[in-house]
Formats: C-alpha cells, sequence, structure tokens
C-alpha cells in the first residue's frame, strides 16, 4: 500500500494539522470549545446514540447554551458514576462524558482524545474532518493549504 492510501498515515496527518492548529488556537483554557467539539462528535454519531446518552447530551447543549445547569449536573453525575464502576466507559460515552465536563479547555492533547474516541466511536476520517471544519477555529483554512 502507498502513503497516499494508507488509513493511520491519513489519520496521523489529521492528528498533526489539529495539533498545529490548536497550537496557535488559544483554546487551552476554554471548557466551552472542548466540550463543543465533543457534541459536535456526538452529533454526528446520530442515531448511534442511545437514549440516554442523547439526553445526556441534550442537557450539556443546555448547559453549555446557559439554558439549563440541572440537567447537566444530573448527568454528569451518571456518567462519573459508571466510569468509577466500569473502570472506563465506550468511545461514546468517552465523547458524551466529554460534552459534560466543564474543567478541560481545548488543548492538542484533548482534540488528539477526542478524534480517535469518534474514530473508535465509528465515525469515519471524513465525518471526522468535517466536524473539525465546523467547530476548531482554522481547521477548515489550515485543511485547504495542507500538502497532500
Amino acid at each position: 500500500m502507498d502513503d497516499a492510501n494508507d488509513p493511520h498515515l491519513a489519520i496521523r496527518r489529521t492528528l498533526d494539522l489539529l495539533d498545529e492548529v490548536l497550537d496557535v488556537a488559544g483554546l487551552e483554557n476554554d471548557a466551552r470549545a472542548q466540550a463543543a467539539l465533543a457534541l459536535a462528535f456526538c452529533d454526528r454519531l446520530g442515531g448511534r446514540l442511545d437514549a440516554d446518552q442523547r439526553a445526556a447530551v441534550d442537557a450539556a447543549r443546555c448547559y453549555w447554551n446557559r439554558q439549563d445547569g440541572a440537567g447537566r449536573q444530573r448527568w454528569h453525575a451518571v456518567y462519573a458514576f459508571r466510569l468509577d464502576q466500569q473502570h472506563g466507559l465506550s468511545p461514546v460515552d468517552r465523547l458524551v462524558w466529554c460534552s459534560l465536563v466543564d474543567n478541560t479547555g481545548l488543548t492538542g492533547y484533548m482534540g488528539e482524545c477526542l478524534v480517535l474516541e469518534a474514530l473508535d466511536a465509528g465515525l469515519g476520517l471524513d465525518d471526522v474532518e468535517a466536524v473539525l471544519c465546523g467547530s476548531v477555529p482554522g481547521f477548515a483554512a489550515a485543511r485547504v493549504h495542507r500538502p497532500r
């Protein structure tokens, strides 16, 4: 297989580009940016979310839109309990969890984690890149200018 068709290399290129963009984006202290990216991945997963996951994502969205914090607190507690009891969550549940937390910004490391969770949850690289273009300031422009 040549480099142009190597899916692992394509993922690595996307992650490297995301790191470059986030290094200068100034989002490392912006929990809203991290949650927004997680929410966008959850939205892209759509029907793959079960009823609880959809309810938690809706509660997170209400919280981040400053409409209601009570639902987010409830689901945060539910997912924290699940995390403690199960010693790990599924990739979809980890994306949902990231939409609920408000204590970490969007760093290159966090962006890479979210991308890898989205891929593990079943999104393809084209879907992941579409989400990044719509959710990470500067990613779409950098993607257009990256060498292939």
